[in-house]
């Protein structure tokens, strides 16, 4: 074999490998950029779940905030107003309090009944029975004209409502519990 063959058989392969290396270098930088872009898509719909599940953490707290706390405020104002009929002073505006957070009770209940588990439904619906219960019986005492009978139910409404703070407390412990607040409940419970 010449030289000048050698020499051209050398030339045709350097040319050759130098082609077929800036093909394999935009076989690998695609197939780069294609992971690269995999990764990000991944990594979004990641943070999209996480901004989703955030979202209905926060919408299931504040649910259970005002749950809870227009529970709480209608036994309050249902309390109030049962140790104003016990003094016999005018309750007119205790009446109105209870009538209003009857109104916010329910509407919160029900917004809860479409979005909380029914764990906390059946704990919260525990603590809703004994308000309800103890609404009836406050009526009864209103169209009550003896002062003696209106007495023993008095003290049965204040009874029903001072039991609901221990009914309130173990549905509250159910929410923190969903809410990751607390890992289990507390010894009491």
């Amino acid at each position: 074999m010449s030289s000048a063959i050698v020499s051209l058989v050398i030339a045709i392969v350097g040319v050759c490998g130098t082609l077929a290396s800036a093909i394999f270098t935009q076989h690998l930088s695609q197939r780069a950029k294609t992971l690269e872009l995999e990764h990000a898509e991944r990594r979004s719909l990641a943070e999209q779940e996480a901004a989703e599940k955030q979202r209905k953490t926060d919408q299931l707290r504040s649910c259970y905030i005002q749950l809870n706390a227009n529970d709480r405020n209608y036994r309050d104002a249902m309390l109030a107003y049962a140790y104003a009929l016990k003094t016999g002073s005018p309750a007119e505006a205790e009446a109105t309090d209870v009538a209003t957070a009857r109104r916010a009770q329910r509407d919160a209940r029900a917004e809860a009944q479409m979005t909380v588990s029914e764990e906390v439904i059946g704990a919260e619906g525990q603590v809703n029975v004994q308000l309800t219960v103890a609404y009836r019986r406050l009526k009864r005492v209103q169209q009550e004209a003896d002062a003696s009978l209106r007495e023993p139910l008095l003290e049965e409404v204040i009874r029903l409502l001072d039991e609901i703070i221990p009914m309130l407390s173990r549905a509250r412990v159910i929410m923190r519990m969903e809410l990751g607040v607390i890992d289990e409940p507390p010894p009491w419970y």
